[in-house]
């Protein structure tokens, strides 16, 4: 695997623009940006989660040559293992600072058409029935998503849309990847679910969500109301409990803040808590302190087997890459993981956006489906695709 690093203007302006539609991988973090062209070696096929680590060890020995001891491996892994899970090195890879400092896109209007369920009411539905579980078995939450599949007037630009992702998402990470059937997985995470350099482990859970305003004033309402009410500290508290004792078995001077605080994307303000701790062997793989985190209360529920039964039980879709994980790792053990969410499966012609919310038993079904509708506006709207009557179908 051949590496160049190039200028920001030149990965935005030249790169992407040329090599987006082939390219299998392209991945940035607040600083840097990745562009993973041609195809080295790849995996496409279910495995357990498990056994992540060690297969991606074996594909970077491979990897490795005289030239370049350190090659870098992208991976998009699913929500249930029973889906397959894609793992790409590249033939060359484009490395560049952040591409995020420029002006957001032009884009027309693209109208688009709902062609798929479920609707607003059934996902209003299922959190009823969510409710009800949880006076009768030991479930304390349960992510329920939903997904909207549209159908667009005019052709998706794919390069605009990975643009203006990048321009809102200053301090996310954004990512678009192949997922086959000339389909990409394109979206802008906030949430950070592992990352290591050296021996530094950092892990950074979101639970516990509002709707952004336009108003400065309603938004610090929000913020205060997120840190004031408890079905949203403890939702909270479901996530960042388990992923300290994940991370607890890996690392030493573990630090974990005594209460959240708030952060805001384009859409959305999130309690938000970071975990920081020193690995214990800094030799371990990134991906395999991620994988046992996966999938956190953030995207399953509590406890994680009752959560996963509930989930297929009441969704009526597989979510495939939404709430999995996607990122990179290196032969020594470096990377960044984060969850798949504010994402979709984006074609020429199609979209499938996908949004869930944390269910507790103080939840209210429209106000959770109005969370998942604030949620999906993040892709929509950088797609340039009129949202108001697709949020609520």
């Amino acid at each position: 695997m051949k590496r160049e690093v190039v200028g920001f203007s030149k990965m935005a302006d030249e790169i992407l623009k040329k090599q987006l539609a082939e390219a299998p991988f392209f991945f940035a973090s607040p600083n840097t940006s990745m562009l993973g062209v041609g195809i080295e070696q790849a995996f496409n096929q279910a495995i357990p989660f498990s056994e992540l680590a060690s297969h991606a060890t074996q594909m970077l020995e491979k990897a490795k040559t005289e030239d370049n001891d350190n090659p870098v491996l992208f991976a998009a892994v699913p929500f249930d293992e029973n889906t397959p899970t894609k793992f790409f090195i590249p033939e060359k890879l484009y490395v560049s600072s952040s591409t995020r400092e420029r002006k957001k896109e032009s884009q027309s209007q693209n109208k688009a058409t709902v062609i798929s369920p479920p609707t607003g009411n059934d996902y209003k539905q299922g959190v009823s029935t969510l409710l009800n579980l949880f006076d009768t078995t030991e479930l304390s939450k349960v992510v329920l998503s939903r997904s909207v599949r549209i159908a667009t007037d005019k052709s998706i630009d794919q390069n605009a849309l990975l643009k203006n992702l990048l321009s809102i998402n200053s301090s996310g990470y954004t990512f678009c990847a192949n997922i086959g059937d000339n389909a990409k997985l394109m979206g802008a995470s906030p949430e950070l679910l592992l990352a290591k350099k050296g021996a530094h482990v950092i892990s950074n859970p979101l639970a516990g969500s509002r709707p952004k305003s336009q108003d400065a004033t309603d938004n610090q309402q929000s913020c205060t109301s997120l840190l004031d009410t408890q079905k949203d500290l403890n939702e909270h508290s479901f996530v960042v409990e388990e992923v300290e004792k994940v991370l607890s078995r890996y690392c030493h001077n573990l630090f974990t803040p005594m209460v959240p605080s708030v952060i805001e994307t384009e859409t959305m303000l999130h309690l938000s808590t970071v975990l920081e701790g020193q690995a214990d062997d800094p030799n371990t793989n990134s991906l395999q302190i991620a994988a046992d985190l996966h999938p956190t209360p953030a995207v399953c529920g509590f406890p994680r087997q009752s959560a996963y039964q509930a989930i297929r039980e009441i969704e009526t879709f597989e979510r495939g890459y939404f709430t999995g994980m996607i990122g990179w790792c290196d032969a020594r053990g470096n990377g960044e993981w984060v969850v798949t969410i504010r994402c979709a499966e984006v074609n020429q012609h199609e979209m499938c956006i996908y949004a869930g919310a944390g269910i507790v038993n103080e939840s209210s079904p429209q106000s959770e489906l109005d969370e998942t509708g604030a949620k999906m506006g993040t892709i929509l709207k950088a797609a340039g695709i009129k949202i108001d009557d697709l949020l609520t179908a």
